[in-house]
């Protein structure tokens, strides 16, 4: 509920790595449509930084980092443990497909490995939250599909962005058709957004102070949050930010995760131009670390109901 910015770069750029690869495999499955020096030189470097800087970024919220690969232990049953391996085997393939490209010829069955690597390391990283059934905002099949969709976005986004810098002569790709896609995905994750918030909206808690405690009665009223001063429980668990904070940040990640790279998409649809994609890519990205914290912050722990309650 107080989440480390360590986490929302790992979310983030490892999701927009992610988009790229999944977007360069689905183009490239059939038949090379991605010129191989643009691959080599530019796409496939491009997706390990991003990915080799999300796994840096991830050991900054762990007490012991050197122990991190015990984390790995659990697969059978750990979503983060599960993730833990997805994830250096999305770059392991990376780099696979780096050297099958300057070799002359990738595989089909390759990319296809690669596509699947690449939902495998997204369906790991929402289940970790999905699968926290008393979080009601998390538990449900919307946290997958938005951590899907906005790594198509980003992903999208950066790949137009690395063609139109690529430039290369001939391309078979019209920038104006992925402008065009890129601004139905956005479309698409805006309105899955809103209906996430309004979900989250009319949620109401499954506990009461009956439940809780056991005792029976209608009439039980809670007059103190149970401490003397602050502890993990009343630290941890809420983001302590005012509702006018709450309400300003949600209007930024419309305007910049949304709204804006649309807008701009719109113009480009009809005159491609490499400024106002840079801009899209850099508003879209500002805008997801943004709505990474919301969706961690607007997370509502049961134990909130009792321990940021003040007489």
């Amino acid at each position: 509920m107080r989440p480390q910015f360590s986490i929302i770069f790992f979310t983030t750029l490892a999701g927009m790595a992610q988009g790229l690869l999944f977007f360069i495999a689905l183009l490239n499955i059939e038949a090379p449509i991605l010129s191989a020096p643009f691959l080599a030189i530019l796409a496939l470097p491009v997706s390990f930084i991003l990915l080799t800087l999300g796994l840096v970024a991830s050991f900054f919220h762990l007490g012991h980092p050197e122990r991190a690969w015990r984390a790995a232990m659990m697969w059978r049953t750990s979503w983060l443990s599960r993730e833990v391996l997805a994830l250096p085997t999305v770059m392991l393939l990376t780099a696979m497909t780096f050297l099958f490209v300057i070799s002359g010829l990738v595989p089909v069955w390759l990319w296809a490995v690669l596509l699947i690597s690449i939902l495998a390391l997204w369906i790991c990283t929402a289940k970790i939250y999905q699968c926290i059934r008393f979080i009601q905002e998390w538990s449900h099949p919307s946290t997958l599909s938005n951590f899907i969709l906005l790594g198509l976005t980003s992903g999208g986004l950066l790949l137009e962005f690395l063609l139109m810098l690529w430039n290369e002569p001939g391309a078979p790709l019209d920038m104006s058709m992925i402008s065009g896609a890129n601004f139905i995905l956005l479309f698409l994750a805006l309105n899955l957004k809103l209906w996430i918030w309004r979900r989250n909206q009319k949620l109401k808690p499954k506990s009461n102070l009956a439940s809780a405690t056991g005792i029976k009665g209608n009439n039980i009223r809670q007059t103190s949050m149970g401490f003397m001063g602050g502890s993990f429980n009343t630290r941890e668990f809420f983001h302590h930010q005012t509702d006018r904070v709450i309400s300003n940040i949600r209007k930024i990640i419309l305007l910049m995760t949304y709204i804006g790279p649309m807008i701009l998409l719109a113009f480009s649809m009809n005159s491609p131009s490499i400024i106002q994609i840079a801009i899209a890519l850099l508003m879209h990205y500002i805008g997801l670390l943004a709505e990474r914290w919301m969706f961690f912050a607007e997370a509502n722990h049961p134990q909130n109901l009792y321990y940021q309650r003040v007489s």
